[in-house]
């Protein structure tokens, strides 16, 4: 298949969208997008988790996981707490206020999916989605 364009263009042009979109309807709430995304991750994947893993399910650098969870600390939406296991490594964990806010910073993301899916169908979409995720693994995995 011939393309006519850099496929990152749209990938970049799509998410520039997002950050915008994102910071737009939780502002309100005082958070900015990658903050969210890390509330996101830890909604999913569970909290109680130290940075180096979180830049890695993140798929970030450390800086920017640093500054995202230095932003919600200052804002109390995270606490850390020393590990029990190891003392030397402080763990994140969700504050009552994330929790509260949880359902709210979902359906933002979830309004978000569904204006860029538009009239897609469903099948359409999880065929997309499997296939975004296998092109990041290929990309990963070769520029590791």
């Amino acid at each position: 298949m011939l393309i006519d364009a850099p496929i990152g263009k749209w990938i970049s042009r799509l998410y520039k969208h997002h950050e915008q979109f994102i910071d737009e309807k939780l502002k309100v709430y005082n958070l900015k997008h990658s903050e969210a995304n890390l509330l996101m991750h830890l909604y999913r994947d569970k909290d109680g988790v130290n940075q180096e893993v979180l830049t890695a399910n993140l798929g970030v650098d450390k800086a920017t996981v640093s500054r995202a969870v230095k932003g919600l600390l200052k804002k109390s939406y995270l606490f850390r707490q020393r590990s029990l296991e190891d003392g030397r490594v402080n763990l994140i964990f969700l504050s009552e206020k994330a929790e509260g806010i949880k359902l709210i910073v979902r359906k933002v993301y979830q309004d978000w999916f569904d204006f860029i899916m538009g009239d897609i169908p469903d099948n359409e979409a999880k065929v997309m989605l499997r296939n975004l995720k296998k092109m990041y693994n290929f990309a990963q995995n070769d520029l590791s």
